[in-house]
């Protein structure tokens, strides 16, 4: 883990350009640039450890393959090489236009900022809507957690668990009337599963949600009292009633007129793993990959979250340059750019690592889900 003088990475690059997961101010640009190469640094450590912890090489046949974690390797090696931005110079503003990302993000920092970016948008705009339409409720930042734990299976087993006792017990009650507690105040929420490990205590999971809630049903719990007087809240003994292991939660006020850094705090729940070591954030992806580590109820139920990953581009007509940023050891630098003058729809110009490479090759970049860009060059080829 990141020693104290070490500001962890989830912290230090946090959720770039989280304001607007649609783009940026032109101005923005090189501290979002220097992040993103940041991000790429770390996800280099893990590929580090995957091409030094597994071997390659077959005993019987001596030949050398991939197989799942190579091919893993190749996905990250290959992420977020090249970026194109586009600089729409008139307005002021810049968009991420094309990339090609692994969607590996619990393994790879810079898929986990665009993923939590475009969450935190989508997740944003219902909140204001929902303010719009209940301008009574306020929103809360309420933690969750269970003991620690050396087995992650098992402690994210019953975190999940747990949680889902409690939500049930909540409906329970909405629906029948009976079986009032505190989490039947909450008029919605959207959370998600976290985790952080030490070698003295293993693994620590817990939840982090933001929720909203009427002032004059507030859940029963005092984040200024003191610990005694925490674990006797209503709060704190349902939940140990339901885990049997915690009473340790908490539930603060947010700021409803500037809530990104509470909500951020949900959201960026996949940049955490990459404050932990290469091994454990291995290890943690094997366990948690293809779960659902974050979900909404109520109010914030349906939101929905692109897919893409790449920013929403401003109309053809409006001129722009195109900045082409290629990563290297040094970060990310700046190869050459085209201009735009805006109007019709500019001609597809294709320029990528892919260039110089086989059919072949491109055929595997469609496979795993590289950026329509690339896919307009294999089809020139076959058109032709």
């Amino acid at each position: 883990m990141a020693s104290e003088k070490t500001k962890p990475l989830s912290e230090e690059i946090a959720l770039v350009g989280a304001s607007s997961a649609k783009g940026i101010e032109t101005d923005d640009l090189p501290k979002r640039i220097e992040k993103y190469g940041k991000a790429k640094h770390r996800t280099k450590q893990n590929i580090q450890y995957l091409s030094g912890s597994v071997e390659h090489i077959d005993p019987e046949t001596g030949e050398y393959f991939y197989g799942y974690t190579g091919r893993l390797q190749r996905r990250l090696e290959d992420c977020g090489n090249w970026l194109v931005f586009r600089n729409y110079y008139t307005v002021g503003e810049t968009r991420l236009a094309k990339a090609r990302f692994c969607m590996k993000h619990l393994l790879c920092p810079l898929c986990a900022i665009r993923r939590g970016a475009k969450s935190l948008a989508a997740y944003l705009d219902r909140f204001n809507e929902i303010i719009a339409q209940n301008p009574r409720l306020v929103p809360y930042l309420l933690t969750l957690t269970v003991a620690n734990g050396e087995d992650l299976q098992e402690r994210f087993d019953h975190l999940v668990n747990s949680w889902k006792s409690y939500q049930k017990r909540r409906r329970d009650y909405l629906d029948k009337g009976r079986g009032f507690n505190e989490l039947c105040k909450v008029e919605g929420a959207v959370f998600s599963y976290e985790f952080t490990y030490s070698d003295k205590n293993g693994w620590h999971p817990h939840i982090h949600a933001i929720i909203l809630v009427d002032p004059d049903q507030l859940i029963d719990f005092d984040f200024d009292a003191t610990g005694y007087q925490k674990s006797q809240s209503r709060l704190s003994q349902e939940w140990l009633a339901i885990t049997g292991d915690s009473s340790i939660v908490d539930c603060r006020p947010i700021d409803a007129s500037n809530p990104t850094d509470g909500f951020m705090e949900v959201l960026k729940y996949a940049l955490k793993f990459s404050d932990l070591p290469p091994k454990e954030n291995f290890h943690a992806y094997t366990i948690l990959k293809g779960k659902r580590l974050q979900g909404s109820f109520g109010l914030f139920w349906g939101v929905k979250v692109p897919d893409k990953l790449t920013d929403d581009l401003l109309p053809d007509e409006l001129p722009y340059i195109e900045l082409f940023y290629k990563y290297t050891n040094a970060g990310y630098t700046v190869t050459h750019h085209h201009h735009h003058t805006g109007g019709e729809r500019p001609e597809v110009r294709i320029i990528s690592p892919l260039d110089e490479r086989s059919d072949n090759a491109l055929a595997k970049a469609e496979k795993y889900r590289s950026n329509a860009w690339w896919l307009v060059e294999k089809r020139q080829r076959e058109a032709q």
